[in-house]
């Protein structure tokens, strides 16, 4: 053989070496919005929350409503949590991963994090941490309605 059929066949073999090697390393996929498998209304379970304030009953419940483009969570009688301008992304197939702005400080970007436990039920954090933790309240959200 000579010096250019070499070449061609050395460069062509190694073209075929790289291609063999690579790797496909798929980024995650952000899309608008909120998925439409979370969209609705999720509730963990009510409880009398009186006995920790000296009152004999006082019913609450913890609540997050996922919107189109947004997710509002909130104890009953508090102000909670609330996104706007959302974009999300699945985290493997049983978490998702939902961003935006905070609607009370316009600037800071925040993140919800939606882990199916269970059939029927999730465990919602916000910035990482679950918001039913250090509360009387069970971290197990279940669906109350597909509209929020």
């Amino acid at each position: 053989m000579n010096k250019g059929t070499q070449l061609i066949v050395t460069a062509i073999a190694s073209l075929g070496f790289l291609g063999a090697v690579t790797t496909s390393t798929q980024a995650a996929t952000w899309h608008k919005g909120t998925p439409t498998a979370l969209r609705g209304h999720w509730k963990d379970k009510t409880i009398n929350i009186g006995k920790y304030f000296g009152m004999k009953k006082f019913d609450s419940y913890e609540s997050v409503r996922v919107r189109k483009s947004s997710v509002n969570a909130y104890l009953t009688q508090s102000a909670g949590w609330h996104i706007t301008d959302t974009k999300w992304k699945a985290d493997g197939k049983t978490a998702y991963t939902i961003v935006g702005r905070n609607e009370l400080n316009k600037l800071h970007q925040a993140r919800f994090t939606f882990k199916r436990v269970g059939h029927g039920y999730v465990h919602v954090y916000y910035d990482g941490s679950n918001i039913a933790a250090e509360t009387p309240f069970s971290p197990n959200f279940y669906r109350v309605s597909k509209k929020a």
